[in-house]
């Protein structure tokens, strides 16, 4: 496997030396978490981010075959699978049936032969087709049948309506599973014609790719079971009522247009019955949501209808708002009302009609049509009118998702026409040269996204070499960036890069050697390290990297560099210490967690720190807990002992009734609601404080203000189930009570043994069956569901030290570095999930990152593949000029020798000793040059130091000074 595209530079440029001195690596982590991963990884994969050499790139169906009838589209998404579910049900259901249909006959022949004891024997299974007179009258006899006696001939119709019985469910099954597979390839169709044409569409194109994506969801929805059995329900229809018609024709010739009769008028009243149906539907939906705004609009003028005693008005009004609605439904259901009445009476006249046929003789005696035949005439036809009755059912879901399809088309055929010049382009270019100066020759541009444009804009950049643009928001920079990168294209003018046009260059080309960062952000459900490798085709299945895969090494090396230029090895550290341990953890990661426990307190000891941690004793009280983490002294494993669900649960409940602690923990409730209503009485509910400190949420404040009113002392308690629903508040804010971080005064000495007491006979009378739902603190194993750095510490960081949590961790971290433990840190970061919704809502913690932590993670996805020039158009403008300007010197340095440009804020201005290449600015709709271009070195030659080598203040690689490659 090559997990990693072979370097591409220009001559005479060489890359920085790798790190020699790592013994252990982060590959010895990826081998323990491929368990959780979706399956092995597949033999084909390259981790290139490409299709592998010599394999044809599959191909996507163009948008101009998009259908706009669903049937039709299901047909041509998978021909071969429509093809022989029709046949199999026609070429074998077909004579089942009609073998069924003999056997019935046969059978109700010998049951009425039972009372005439003189008749014949009946052929078994015999079939004679009569003959007109002309041909001799006598019939064609196609099967003679085989004579049998009474019981035999029971026995044998018997079995074999079982045995065509169990034919037709095994045909059935087989049918439906070629029609599943035919709807799946259908919609793998839709979704590669969807995707295809999103991901060629622009960003002007934004609009219709978002409501393509939504209407591929809304066909599908509407569609459901039509993309399967679309063409085969037809079919088996025109199967059924050809032998219906063929059935009455074997019988007598005089029953076959009563047959055709009855099934065209069954199939005209249920398809008026259909109709009806749907404008009764319509109607009923018009006057639910008729009446919704009526409700809705009488919420809204409540205020007016308790000022002006307007209710009285209000029921008129909203009466005939009812009455209009409900006349219009009235009409429809009447109409439907009528429409019933044929299909009822068709009940009723469809056999009457056949068996008149049947008993009619003129002008000359006919053959007489035996009971049998009836019966076998009168099962074909209700076959027939089964058949009908779901082909019509089908046809009026087709006309509902007939939208939904014409909308998809449409959109494919604008993003084709949009995807067209720019395709035909590629279709004419060269490969991506290995080198040369990028040249933008008369370039105007216009981002939509962000409204900013540039004109005449003619520049060389050569490369490889470091460029940077200057320029604050709106400015136009991150537009240049952008038409660099091809990211954008120019509406006037053309971008090269060593004379290839950028537009005629695939977009996994271009991306893989001209990176982008810029942008937004965007992140994915998964793994972090899934989030760093995005767009490596040998990890699309949600899988991890192997230890064990020959380039490992290099792809951590990789890691190791983008995590360390980018800032992110804190966050992964971080995220590392957080993350949640679970039951399956390897006994030797488990085994080394337990016993560095050890060292960490004597190193704390010996650094005169170890005040600042309270351990978890199961004899003491720990202050840095909570009161119903102390009682419960574990982590809840699940959402039975969960703090929302603690108070409530009855095994609490019963506990603090044994140890005599409901009382006093509901009067400790009640001076905490007290105080916090008292606290934050000026506050509004959206005021950070009260979100950071109160115990309880704003939604339930109005609920603790009502309470403390109407009680303003711990005594004379309400009866029943709202005193119930009082004290069990109040036993929640108790639980969630910590003395040393809200400082209520609360708890004294002797509260806190009463505590530890309920603490031991809550462990000691918890039930086997609750067993599993807390994972108790114990020192000699790890505790599941809490975090690793708890774990390490067994205990809480006491906040009552001004930077204790900095001093803590930071022997924290030595320690680990001593022991070999900091890369499984390191590990459990890279493997935390990531939470999408959380990650871009802004919000730091757990699942979210800060906007300039997302910005991070792009610009890794981009170092990790190493490619020859960088862009990076990341707003950074929200940082101060030392911070943003120590990232650049550690990006200038991680690329040494390859191309670099990147946008700054105006205050940012380039170290002299280190001078950029070319230095841009852009002003409103233009750019100007701030600093002369270096001529690119030519092939052979040394960089200059500007354009990458090492510079005299980085004394050592980037992978040598990070803290995750020290030993």
């Amino acid at each position: 496997m090559n997990w990693c595209r072979p370097d591409v530079r220009a001559p005479g440029l060489t890359a920085p030396p790798r790190a020699a001195h790592t013994s252990r690596s982060i590959e010895e982590a990826y081998g323990q978490h491929r368990e959780t991963a979706l399956g092995p990884a597949p033999a084909h994969r390259t981790g290139t981010g490409l299709p592998a050499p010599g394999r044809p790139r599959p191909a996507v169906p163009s948008p101009a075959l998009m259908d706009r009838d669903p049937i039709v589209f299901a047909w041509r998404s998978a021909k071969h699978r429509h093809a022989a579910a029709v046949a199999v049900a026609l070429g074998l259901g077909g004579p089942l049936v009609g073998l069924g249909l003999l056997a019935l006959r046969d059978l109700v022949d010998e049951l009425l032969a039972l009372a005439e004891p003189a008749r014949p024997p009946i052929h078994f299974l015999h079939l004679v087709v009569p003959l007109p007179e002309r041909l001799g009258g006598n019939g064609l006899v196609l099967v003679p049948g085989w004579p049998l006696g009474e019981s035999a001939l029971t026995l044998w119709a018997l079995a074999c309506l079982i045995l065509v019985a169990l034919a037709l469910a095994g045909l059935g099954w087989g049918v439906a599973r070629l029609c599943v597979a035919a709807q799946a390839a259908a919609v793998r169709r839709l979704r590669e014609l969807a995707e295809d044409a999103i991901l060629r569409s622009g960003p002007a194109a934004r609009d219709d790719a978002r409501g393509l994506a939504g209407q591929v969801g809304t066909a599908i929805r509407a569609a459901d079971g039509l993309l399967a059995v679309g063409v085969l329900v037809p079919a088996l229809a025109a199967g059924a009522v050809l032998l219906a018609l063929a059935v009455a024709a074997a019988v007598a010739p005089r029953l076959v247009a009563a047959a055709g009769m009855s099934l065209v008028a069954a199939a005209l009243a249920r398809q008026l019955l259909i109709a009806r149906t749907e404008r009764r539907d319509d109607q009923r939906r018009l006057e639910g949501a008729a009446l919704e705004r009526g409700l809705t609009d009488l919420v809204r003028r409540l205020p007016a209808v308790r000022a002006h005693g307007t209710a009285a008005f209000e029921r008129a009004r909203l009466g005939h708002v009812a009455d209009r609605a409900r006349r219009a439904l009235s009409a429809t259901e009447e109409e439907l009302s009528r429409a019933r009445a044929p299909a009822l009476a068709l009940a009723v006249l469809v056999p009457t009609v056949v068996l008149a046929a049947a008993l009619w003789q003129a002008p000359s005696p006919a053959k007489a049509v035996s009971a049998g035949d009836l019966s076998a005439v009168l099962g074909a036809l209700a076959v027939a009118s089964s058949a009908v009755a779901a082909f019509l059912r089908q046809n009026r879901r087709r006309r509902a998702a007939l939208p939904a399809f014409r909308e998809i088309a449409r959109a494919t055929a604008s993003l084709e026409a949009r995807a067209r010049a720019p395709r035909r382009l590629r279709s004419q270019s060269a490969p991506l040269p290995d080198g040369g100066p990028i040249v933008l020759t008369n370039v105007a541009a216009y981002d939509p996204a962000s409204g900013e444009r540039l004109i005449g804009l003619d520049l060389t950049l050569p490369m490889p070499s470091h460029v940077a643009i200057l320029g604050d928001r709106g400015s136009g920079g991150r537009v240049l960036a952008a038409l660099i990168a091809g990211q954008l294209e120019p509406t006037a003018g053309a971008v090269t890069y060593a004379g290839t046009d950028l537009r005629s260059v695939e977009p996994a080309e271009r991306a893989r050697r001209i990176a982008y960062a810029g942008g937004e952000p965007v992140l994915m459900s998964g793994t972090l390290l899934q989030n760093l490798l995005y767009g490596d085709l040998a990890f699309a299945d949600g899988s991890s990297p192997e230890a064990g895969a020959p380039n490992a090494r290099d792809l951590e090396e990789r890691l190791v560099e983008a995590l360390s230029v980018t800032g992110l090895d804190q966050l992964v550290y971080g995220r590392g210490l957080a993350s949640v341990l679970s039951r399956n953890l390897d006994s030797a990661t488990a085994a080394a967690i337990v016993e560095t426990r050890g060292a960490l307190r004597a190193a704390l000891a010996a650094d005169g720190a170890a005040h600042l941690i309270e351990p978890f004793d199961p004899a003491r009280y720990n202050r840095q807990a909570t009161v119903g983490e102390n009682i419960l002294f574990g982590e809840p494993v699940g959402s039975a002992f969960s703090e929302a669900r603690l108070a409530g649960h009855p095994f609490t409940r019963a506990v603090l009734e044994a140890e005599g602690l409901t009382r006093p923990m509901t009067e400790m409730g009640l001076a905490i609601a007290r105080a916090t209503v008292e606290i934050f009485s000026d506050l509004p509910d959206d005021h950070p404080l009260f979100d950071a400190f109160s115990l309880f949420p704003a939604r339930e404040r109005g609920f603790f203000e009502d309470l403390v009113a109407r009680q303003p002392e711990a005594s004379g308690w309400r009866r029943g189930p709202a005193g119930q629903r009082d004290r069990a508040r109040l036993i929640g804010l108790c639980l969630r009570y910590s003395e040393t971080r809200h400082r209520f005064g609360l708890i004294d000495e002797a509260m806190e043994a009463r505590l530890v007491a309920a603490r031991r006979t809550f462990a000691a009378l918890l039930p086997a069956s609750l067993r599993g739902s807390v994972e108790f603190y114990d020192p000699a194993r790890v505790t599941a569901a809490a975090s690793l750095e708890e774990n390490l510490l067994f205990g809480r960081i006491a906040g009552a030290e001004a930077g204790a949590g900095s001093r803590v961790r930071a022997l924290m971290q030595a320690v680990l570095r001593e022991r070999g433990l900091e890369r499984t840190v390191y590990r459990f970061g890279l493997a935390s999930q990531v939470d999408p919704r959380a990650a871009e809502s802004g919000l730091a913690g757990r699942d979210g990152f800060t906007p300039f932590e997302r910005g991070a993670i792009d610009l890794a996805r981009c170092l990790v593949r190493q490619p020859d020039i960088l862009v990076v158009g990341l707003a950074l403008d929200d940082r101060g000029a030392p911070e943003i300007m120590a990232g650049v010197e550690r990006l200038r340095a991680a690329r040494a020798g390859r191309g670099l440009v990147v946008c700054l804020p105006d205050e940012c201005r380039p170290d002299p000793e280190m001078p950029f290449d070319l230095v841009l600015r852009a002003e409103r709709t233009t750019v100007v040059r701030m600093m002369p271009p270096v001529d690119a070195p030519e092939a052979g030659d040394p960089a200059p130091a500007g354009a990458g080598q090492e510079a005299p203040a980085a004394e050592a690689p980037v992978r040598d000074r990070t803290r995750l490659t020290t030993d």
